[in-house]
């Protein structure tokens, strides 16, 4: 194939590395400040309490601790997986899971409110998709 047809997915590989990158930031500040801080802050104020209301509330806040380290971990695991993802996407050639898993991380990104990242993963989104009409028009140009 000549070499001006082959299309990169270098954009797309880099935007997705920024995103694993991003999503590792988020993960570690979420397990290692936002937990420790409403730790701290529900203990503080179930301090004064009388002791139905403290143990209804320190169970209370345990339950919401668990799911902060769990959504910590979630997006850990996030990261990861995206920059693997990125690391082994080929170039001219349509990948139709990596398609999908962008489309839905980017979703999970909008479901958990971070704005950058699901701007990010939009991004490389909509470029895969235009790199992908790109390299079916010219498959079919050539034969």
């Amino acid at each position: 194939m000549d070499q001006a047809l082959k299309m990169s997915r270098g954009l797309e590989r880099k935007l997705l590395i920024i995103g694993s990158f991003w999503n590792l930031v988020t993960s570690l500040l979420t397990i290692f400040s936002y937990y420790n801080w409403f730790d701290r802050e529900g203990s503080l104020s179930l301090e004064n309490s009388d002791l139905n209301t403290m143990i209804a509330g320190s169970q209370m806040v345990n339950n919401v601790l668990q799911v902060i380290l769990l959504f910590g971990i979630f997006m850990l695991v996030g990261a990861v997986i995206n920059f693997l993802i990125a690391v082994k996407i080929k170039d001219n050639e349509i990948q139709n899971k990596v398609l999908v898993w962008i489309g839905i991380w980017g979703l999970i990104q909008l479901a958990s409110m971070d704005i950058i990242g699901f701007l990010i993963f939009l991004i490389a989104f909509v470029i895969y998709l235009a790199k992908n009409k790109a390299i079916k028009l010219t498959k079919t140009a050539v034969v």
